[in-house]
């Protein structure tokens, strides 16, 4: 791929010369692009021409638009997400190398992902989700420790709607198991731990549980007692507590089915407990980015997803989704034949916000090891002071298009750009380029004239 972006303006203005800059990715460091801009100055122009290019070069591309504004690159199949549409994707599907993949590490990345945009799950509830998750796995005859389970065939709402209909249980477990299938386990579970239920092995065990706690007390108000009176009255009760608690051992004994009720009560904590997960599942799918409704973009190789239609908290889950399968795609495909060449552009819109300080996020992962599968990671945002350093020392190439003046001072400490070139930006006339090529250490911005 070579990207025109425009004529030096030193050869213009020293040297009377026209001296062309571009953007080939084989040649630098990496193919990961940062274009830093504030309103007005042409980011999205200049990120339609970009994404133009990449297309044109037959490199596959993914567009998460906040905004819904970059539709326009040609060729491009656009999405929106919303709870009009219901396009989704199938949270459940599986990353199949026996290595990297499996249930286990789908649920703990699905988990991780609902905590960082739900703070407020406490440890009970994140337990409870991840019980979940596996049980829906294992209700479908998919193993943690059996890979060859793991490989099955994806699913829409519509065929599994079908299957269910028809009653036909085992043609449906070729398939993955959806959102639908973790919800309605979970309805199951809520049903038999909810108190008063049909379920009297749980009310006893709960009884249990109340009349042990307080035998516990009484225990313990006994060793302290200093008279014979209060010895002999808390003995007394001792002694009635354990009966009661014998009695509510053996209910709880009779009432049992299957064998699993102490089991789930210890998985699912409480019908509060799950209830509260249940919901917070419901909510964070209410635009239906989570149901197993692939987005219509056919063959093409350039597809736009339009976010704007979606909470932030949901823009994150469902990037950083999509960009965990397509980086797990890519790793089974294996390296590029050079290492260099770009296969696949990631385009994030707003992207500072996709961002986070943990190391396995993914979007950190693949800014590390995205190079090799030819994996380019392209962010445009307003102002490049929002970005982790570990982003910024690292990034193949960086575009600034025009920042506000209060961001001159942080912008030229991160990126060691002197405030004379940012002073000769002209927002849609002069930009300034970084281009980290292999062998150098640390080049300096220069400015460019675009056409």
């Amino acid at each position: 791929m070579k990207h025109y972006l425009g004529l030096s303006e030193f050869h213009l203005r020293q040297k009377q010369q026209e001296y062309p800059v571009n953007y080939e990715p084989e040649k630098l460091i990496n193919a990961h692009l940062l274009v830093c801009g504030m309103s007005g100055t042409g980011k999205s122009f200049q990120s339609i021409r970009l994404l133009g290019s990449a297309a044109q070069a037959g490199v596959e591309v993914d567009v998460f638009d906040v905004h819904d504004e970059l539709a326009s690159i040609p060729g491009a199949a656009a999405c929106r997400y919303s709870q009009a549409t219901g396009y989704g994707y199938n949270p459940l599907e599986l990353a199949t190398d026996p290595h990297t993949g499996g249930p286990q590490r789908q649920a703990d990345y699905l988990l991780g992902l609902v905590r960082e945009v739900s703070p407020q799950l406490g440890v009970r509830q994140a337990m409870v989700l991840r019980n979940l998750i596996m049980d829906t796995y294992q209700l479908a005859a998919i193993y943690p420790d059996n890979p060859q389970s793991w490989q099955r065939d994806s699913i829409t709402e519509a065929e599994r709607k079908q299957l269910v209909d028809a009653r036909n249980w085992a043609a449906l477990k070729q398939y993955y198991p959806t959102l639908d299938d973790l919800k309605s386990y979970g309805r199951r579970k809520l049903t038999a731990l909810t108190l008063g239920g049909d379920n009297p092995c749980i009310s006893a065990l709960e009884q249990l549980t109340r009349q042990y706690k307080r035998l516990n007390t009484l225990q313990g108000k006994y060793t302290k007692a200093s008279s014979d009176a209060e010895l002999e009255k808390l003995g007394k009760q001792v002694a009635s507590s354990k009966e009661t608690c014998t009695s509510s051992y053996a209910a709880f004994i009779d009432a049992m089915h299957s064998g699993r009720e102490l089991d789930d009560l210890l998985k699912y904590d409480s019908a509060d407990t799950l209830a509260s997960v249940l919901q917070r599942l419901e909510l964070l799918n209410s635009p239906g980015i989570f149901r197993a409704n692939p987005p219509p973009f056919g063959n093409s190789k350039v597809r736009v997803h339009q976010l704007k239609s979606l909470t932030n908290e949901q823009q994150i889950l469902l990037v950083k989704l999509r960009l965990h399968a397509i980086f797990e795609r890519h790793k089974q495909v294996g390296p590029t034949k050079t290492g260099t060449e770009l296969r696949h552009v990631l385009f994030l819109d707003e992207a500072h916000k996709f961002f986070s300080k943990d190391n396995d996020d993914i979007i950190n992962v693949i800014a590390r090891e995205a190079r090799k599968f030819g994996i380019g990671l392209w962010c445009a945002s307003q102002s490049p002071t929002d970005f982790p350093d570990s982003f910024l020392t690292n990034v193949g190439a960086t575009l600034i298009l025009g920042l506000h003046g209060s961001h001159w001072q942080m912008a030229s400490s991160k990126l060691r750009i002197s405030k004379e070139t940012l002073k000769y930006i002209r927002p849609k006339q002069a930009i300034a380029v970084q281009l980290r090529r292999e062998g150098q250490g640390d080049p300096p911005f220069g400015n460019v004239v675009v056409g």
